[in-house]
């Protein structure tokens, strides 16, 4: 009986990249993969197959971890919220309030792209249920009184939240218009603006020019932020007084 030929085989070689990059593939690596795509191209950019590709991946890699863009897209914002989780911290409330607001605020600035889909609503899903949990316990246990917590919190959360939303929407609509001269730009942009406005006195167009070419930085933050946190350390104080007087 006469012998059969071998049939040749084709093998990968042990160290291909491809074959690895696969192997390798996780749910983590993935959503920092997409994070880096929406930070360099915004969220427009953000699709499964170059996805794949920056992951050294096939498109179908990514689907058998998520059903599709807008569950990655949620799980991506989710990736990025639990970096608002608070840290271990001691101090008074205030310090431990102005530190959350800080690390809220980078984390979206971090990000601009994503501001958005962040700052749009209170998130239901887990991990930022889980976050913000933590952040309001913490609140508690450093000091601020169960009467004041809900006002304490969405006070401190809105402000924080909502300068940074702004902030990422001018960084990305000024991005192609920073450097010397800038600001004074936009006065002499808004100031024309302005003047096209009936009814306004020069002055006034002069002076809201100034205002509103501001751009948005540390130091505005934080002066907000300290007003807000002095004007609920009043109100706790009103509180504990008003319970000392009751108690008398």
């Amino acid at each position: 009986m006469p012998t059969l030929p071998k049939v040749a085989t084709r093998k990968k070689p042990a160290g291909d990249p491809a074959r690895s990059a696969r192997a390798e593939l996780s749910r983590e690596r993935i959503l920092n993969a997409a994070l880096d795509l929406i930070d360099a191209g915004g969220l427009n950019t953000l699709n499964m197959r170059d996805l794949g590709r920056a992951l050294g991946a096939s498109t179908m890699s990514v689907y058998r971890h998520f059903r599709n863009k807008a569950e990655l897209l949620d799980a991506v914002v989710d990736h990025v919220v639990e970096g608002f989780a608070p840290p271990e911290m001691e101090g008074p409330w205030q310090t431990q309030a102005r530190t959350l607001s800080l690390r809220v605020r980078a984390a979206m600035l971090a990000h601009p792209e994503l501001a958005d889909q962040i700052g749009r609503e209170f998130r239901r899903s887990p991990i930022s249920l889980r976050v913000n949990a933590a952040i309001i316990e913490r609140l508690r246990e450093a000091g601020v009184p169960r009467t004041l917590l809900p006002d304490t919190y969405w006070a401190i959360s809105s402000y924080t939240n909502g300068y940074a939303l702004l902030e990422a929407q001018s960084h990305r609509r000024r991005r192609n218009s920073q450097g010397p001269g800038a600001e004074t730009d936009r006065v002499r942009k808004l100031t024309a603006m302005l003047d096209g406005v009936e009814g306004l006195d020069p002055t006034v167009s002069r002076d809201a020019a100034v205002v509103l070419a501001r751009p948005l930085d540390d130091r505005q933050f934080l002066f907000g932020l300290d007003c807000l946190i002095k004007g609920i350390e009043d109100r706790i104080a009103q509180l504990r007084a008003a319970a000392g007087q009751t108690d008398a």
